[in-house]
């Protein structure tokens, strides 16, 4: 088993664990932290000293030098300028706890070498950049962090027949984690927030402006709870101890699997959130834009029996009318929505699994596959559930929901079971009569309304009602009569 790719991205988790062996700051300390943070480079990447740790002061400061790791890695066809060491500090704490904190800025420039083709050059700046934290090397984990900065530019210029360039900025971004006790031993439960303001992205040429997208506000939330981070700590270690190794012996293959056992499930819960704001784009074929645009996902429930569910919405939106026929603007929603989801995921069934694999095999990936499937959905279907679609504008107020049963294994065999809802569709479907009297692709739209009319019942609070139900025949039945 090749190890190295998945060990590379556990670097920063485990690097400051060592380092904590010894509260007191001196060399060897420095040659600890050091050798946490080189272990899972190759021996002539360390070589070449593209990081140190020095003590100094009741703290270690360490030093990344990008340009001594780009000299190593011999890095053609591109000159890079503006390389400057980056540092941060780490300081050992009475309780255990290391404080760590650092102050960077960054402005690198890329261009391709003479005789490349074509030309190009890459900007990289950040005005400036703070972070703090707090790290335990109990748990190898961070158990909060802030980090901030400022003045972000990433601009690319490419002359091939022209220049063409695209300019983007961030005014300010931001980030911070915390942490607390989850009520399991070797458990925790996280909390992050981030987000940037003002993002503009501007597409040129040398003769005229392409386009411009712009976004006032991101903002983002996630919260997981019960992470098994010890358990975590200990798969890592393994693919340390083993980052080298081909294969593993049968005694090293159960115990990987005893440890992804012991890490199971990997959370009680998960959520995240991202809204963004004030969005607009300019071409020259027109402008259009966001008020507000927001997405969400959550897991959560027992591991044999787990709900994920999504959702996006989105608010006024705009679009020029030389993109969208004038008739059809009126149409364009003022606020859609959407939520869906996959129920009952059994995630122990798949654990279940992968305590069956053999992961010196790489040939048995499809059997893998299709094993990890039945576990997950063993009737063959899925069902996916939308407990709401809509949309609404000065026009029509239409909102639906229910569930679809698809099996996996026959791509043209499903179920539907919706609930229709609509308001005013009077007022809808005299929109569209006299939208078609001048675009007649419209009247099959028309016909098609005052036929769904014609099927609907009415709520108590004079919404129109269709129940609708595909089988997986296809036959069609609304509100109880059946289509054909």
């Amino acid at each position: 088993m090749r190890f190295k790719a998945v060990a590379a991205a556990a670097v920063f988790a485990t690097s400051l664990a060592g380092a904590s062996q010894a509260a007191d700051v001196n060399e060897q300390g420095a040659k600890d932290l050091l050798g946490n943070l080189t272990h899972f480079l190759p021996d002539d990447i360390v070589k070449s000293g593209f990081i140190t740790v020095n003590p100094a002061s009741g703290h270690y400061e360490v030093t990344y030098d990008l340009q001594k790791l780009f000299d190593k890695l011999n890095v053609s066809g591109f000159d890079i300028t503006g390389l400057k060491p980056l540092l941060a500090v780490a300081t050992p704490q009475d309780d255990g706890l290391w404080n760590i904190e650092g102050n960077n800025a960054i402005d690198v420039t890329a261009r391709s070498k003479p005789g490349s083709s074509p030309e190009t050059e890459f900007r990289y700046a950040l005005a400036s950049s703070s972070f703090t934290g707090v790290f335990d090397p109990a748990l190898h984990y961070l158990r909060s962090m802030d980090v901030k900065g400022s003045g972000i530019t990433l601009a690319t210029k490419t002359t091939d027949n022209g220049v063409e360039k695209n300019d983007i900025t961030i005014d300010s971004v931001g980030y911070m984690l915390s942490s607390s006790a989850s009520g399991e031993p070797d458990r925790l439960d996280m909390q992050m927030n981030g987000g940037l303001q003002s993002l503009q992205d501007k597409i040129s040429s040398d003769t005229e402006p392409f386009g411009e997208f712009k976004i006032g506000a991101i903002d983002f939330k996630a919260n997981a709870t019960k992470l098994p981070l010890k358990a975590l700590n200990e798969i890592l270690r393994f693919i340390s101890d083993h980052k080298d190794r081909k294969t593993l012996s049968d005694s090293e293959t159960a115990a990987l699997k005893a440890l992804l056992q012991n890490a199971m499930p990997l959370a009680a819960s998960f959520e995240e959130s991202i809204s963004a704001k004030d969005i607009s784009v300019t071409t020259p074929l027109g402008d259009g834009g966001l008020q507000q645009m927001g997405y969400s996902f959550k897991v959560v429930g027992p591991a044999n029996a787990m709900n994920a569910d999504f959702g996006m919405s989105a608010e006024k939106l705009t679009v020029a009318s030389g993109v969208v026929p004038e008739d059809y603007v009126a149409f364009i929603p003022d606020a859609a929505e959407m939520q869906m989801q996959i129920p009952n995921l059994n995630f122990t069934a798949l654990m279940d699994v992968l305590q069956q694999a053999d992961f010196n095999n790489p040939d048995g990936t499809s059997a893998m596959d299709d094993k990890l499937q039945k576990a997950m959905f063993p009737d063959g279907t899925m069902t996916i559930n939308f407990p709401k679609i809509s949309a609404i504008s000065g026009l029509y107020d239409i909102e639906a929901s229910g569930s679809m049963r698809g099996w996996l294994n026959e791509k043209d065999r499903a179920t539907v079971k919706m609930t229709v809802l609509a308001r005013d569709l009077d007022k809808t479907i005299a929109a569209v009569q006299n939208a078609a009297k001048r675009d007649a692709d419209l009247n099959q739209l028309s016909f098609g309304l005052m036929m769904a009319k014609g099927f609907a019942k009415t709520d108590p609070d004079g919404r129109s009602r269709w129940d609708v139900s595909v089988a997986d025949d296809q036959s069609v039945t609304i509100n109880g009569q059946v289509i054909k």
